[in-house]
């Protein structure tokens, strides 16, 4: 058998030691089961944490993909008003045109028609 001759602090055995004793073994184990277990824990919380990332990424393409739309849908509705703006604008003058028009077309008639009523007046004061 070889003898353990190390300085090692971090080695437990003295340095005449051969073998770890069972209550040594025991404490091993028992460490060595606490350290297994908290690594799988910590496992359980990256795959967990991995699978929250993946969630958040695709929560943020989602995200991405609609202010996008957002996008086009606001140039559109910006277009659409400039367009409409224009439109009022246009009617705008139309209805100042159609009311010139108009007016002009009233003292046409009111013209025509107090023509018509001295005629009638004269024809009746000439006819007896």
């Amino acid at each position: 058998m070889l003898l353990q001759t190390t300085t090692d602090p971090h080695f437990p055995f003295g340095e005449d030691e051969e073998s770890p004793t069972t209550e040594e073994m025991q404490m091993f184990e028992q460490e060595n089961e606490r350290m297994y277990s908290e690594l799988n824990t910590l496992a359980d919380e990256v795959r967990q944490i991995e699978g929250q990332v993946v969630e958040i990424a695709k929560l943020q393409e989602v995200f991405t993909s609609k202010i996008l739309q957002q996008e086009h849908d606001l140039d559109r509705i910006a277009d659409t008003v400039v367009g409409t703006t224009e439109n009022i604008k246009d009617a705008n003058e139309e209805i100042r045109e159609a009311m010139k028009k108009n007016a002009s077309f009233r003292v046409w008639i009111l013209f025509f028609l107090i023509v018509m009523a001295f005629s009638l007046l004269f024809l009746d004061w000439y006819n007896p």
